[in-house]
């Protein structure tokens, strides 16, 4: 293991540690601010409609002036809007929130993979970047089991004390990034385009993903996951707190329920990328998904509906690794940070539009339906991934056809 990967897996771990630490209670925290259950849905999706507009503008300035300083700037402002949700008590002041911690979010989310791939590579480890994601997010999924439990019984006390406890944690994690990250390994950033403005990489790197099948079709496949999942982990807490009338000390164990079958899913993801292909895995992982929130949604009883809910996240832990190690695939190290952000924003911007769009749904039908509707949404995008092979092997043959 290099020193970078070592590095990548403390800091990554850490830093969805603070920033998933308060995830079972967060739609709880928005209702007791007064919002209604489309608005806590409205509340996160304009979270992500700012990420979609400040991601790829902050990946090109992380390729440009450097991922470390990105990153580390990332964790004092998402510390400060975790500070600022800490006193919010009105829609309003979640809305604030919610963009400043975008902001932060944008700062990180494609500079920190970047410098890990980038640098992992410039000290020799030329593997596929799927295994590195892999077990980074088994660490970081082990992370957040002990954390989102230990928020659960913090909610307990006060539904407060977990948005400062995050906060405590991404303070922490930035002084150990400062400490131990060094930056991108020349060559990997502003050196290698010394006279492309910010303007000018935004435009030419959405040129790159636009005129790249794979990656554009990376993209497509990314929103459209993101539009049927977002929703279900909004809906989730409230569903099981109105039906159980539990604290939030449970949510908080079904919050770690959920990371742990994330977590097994991205422990066995190498073992069958051997076996198979990516495409087989992924449609694989997504036709599980769509059967499992579909048991969950036709549930009577808790039982079955909190297996349904748990057993559908195992395939987040295989799908996600797969895509992010398929898109390190085609794109060139100087715009990494960039054309991963182009990635992202699709993530983020299907993500915002489901939100309203099944938070709809569930406000007029109840959550069951907005769950069915997952369900049905995540079936639909099973040949989309067989579809992505096709392409893929095209694109491969083309290129090693003699002019």
């Amino acid at each position: 293991m290099t020193r970078t990967e070592r590095t990548y897996l403390l800091v990554f771990g850490g830093y969805n540690l603070a920033q998933f630490f308060i995830a079972p209670v967060y739609p709880l925290f928005l209702l007791r601010c007064g919002l209604d259950l489309f608005q806590i849905n409205v509340v996160l999706a304009v979270y992500l409609v700012t990420v979609f507009v400040l991601e790829i503008p902050t990946g090109a300035f992380a390729d440009r002036y450097g991922r470390r300083r990105s990153f580390l700037v990332s964790c004092w402002v998402r510390a400060f809007a975790y500070g600022l949700y800490a006193t919010a008590d009105s829609f309003a002041d979640c809305l604030v929130a919610e963009t400043i911690d975008a902001l932060g979010t944008t700062l990180a989310s494609g500079a920190l993979e970047a410098w890990a791939v980038d640098g992992v590579r410039a000290e020799g480890d030329a593997r596929p970047a799927d295994r590195l994601i892999a077990r980074a997010n088994a660490v970081s999924r082990a992370a957040v089991i002990v954390g989102v439990i230990a928020c659960g019984y913090l909610a307990d006390a006060n539904l407060v004390l977990p948005w400062l406890a995050a906060m405590g944690i991404f303070i922490t994690t930035g002084i150990v990034a400062a400490l131990t990250m060094r930056e991108s390994p020349p060559g990997t950033i502003s050196a290698a385009h010394p006279r492309r403005t910010l303007h000018r990489a935004v435009r030419e790197d959405l040129g790159a993903v636009v005129g790249n099948p794979v990656l554009l079709l990376l993209c497509v496949l990314t929103a459209a996951g993101a539009f049927a999942g977002f929703p279900m982990h909004m809906y989730w807490a409230p569903q099981l707190e109105s039906l159980t009338g539990a604290g939030p000390h449970l949510l908080g164990w079904v919050a770690a329920l959920l990371n742990l079958a994330a977590l097994a899913g991205s422990a066995v993801l190498p073992r069958l990328l051997e076996r198979a292909r990516r495409s087989t895995v992924l449609a694989a992982a997504t036709c599980w998904r769509a059967a499992m929130l579909a048991l969950a949604a036709s549930a009577t009883s808790l039982s079955p509906m909190l297996a349904g809910l748990i057993l559908q996240e195992t395939a987040f832990g295989l799908t996600e690794p797969v895509l992010a190690g398929w898109t390190n695939e085609h794109v060139p190290s100087e715009r990494r940070a960039t054309l991963l952000s182009v990635r992202s924003t699709f993530f983020t911007l299907g993500g915002a539009a489901g939100l309203v769009t099944i938070g709809l749904v569930g406000r007029a039908h109840g959550v069951p339906t907005a769950w069915a509707v997952s369900a049905v949404l995540f079936a639909a995008i099973v040949p989309g991934y067989l579809l992505l092979e096709r392409v893929a092997r095209r694109i491969s043959t083309a290129a090693t056809v003699p002019a």
